[in-house]
């Protein structure tokens, strides 16, 4: 098999990586942040708008991949607190509300680029 790289203007153009690559019926999207995809300028805001502009990120991502959230096999959260992961929730379940959730992580790190609050990586499966 060969690895195929993902790229949909309807998320923000990636550095020296890619946005996503296919491989073998599997979909790894890279670690999004809130940026607006039409000027690479992060998002600051409510934890809860830049988790939404994130997964909304990844939903045109993986649509490209040709895909959805409803096949998303593991999300891994990355925020700068824990004090927002309720916030973060609330957003998340209006995306993944199917009747098997993914499998999932959530952890506060330290550092998130450009002094965002939350950056999402998924697996998905085609």
């Amino acid at each position: 098999m060969k690895k195929e790289a993902v790229y949909t203007k309807k998320a923000p153009e990636p550095g020296n990586y890619s946005q996503a690559i296919k491989y073998n019926g599997l979909i790894f999207v890279s670690g999004q942040t809130a940026d607006d995809i039409n000027t690479g300028k992060p998002i600051h805001g409510s934890v809860a708008n830049q988790t939404k502009i994130i997964l909304t990120n990844i939903k045109n991502i993986l649509k490209e991949a040709g895909s959805g959230l409803d096949k998303v096999l593991k999300v891994n959260v990355y925020i700068s607190k824990m004090e927002g992961k309720k916030e973060m929730d609330k957003v998340y379940k209006e995306f993944f509300n199917g009747d098997i959730p993914p499998a999932r992580i959530a952890m506060a790190v330290k550092g998130l680029d450009a002094g965002l609050d939350v950056e999402i990586d998924v697996i998905a499966h085609q």
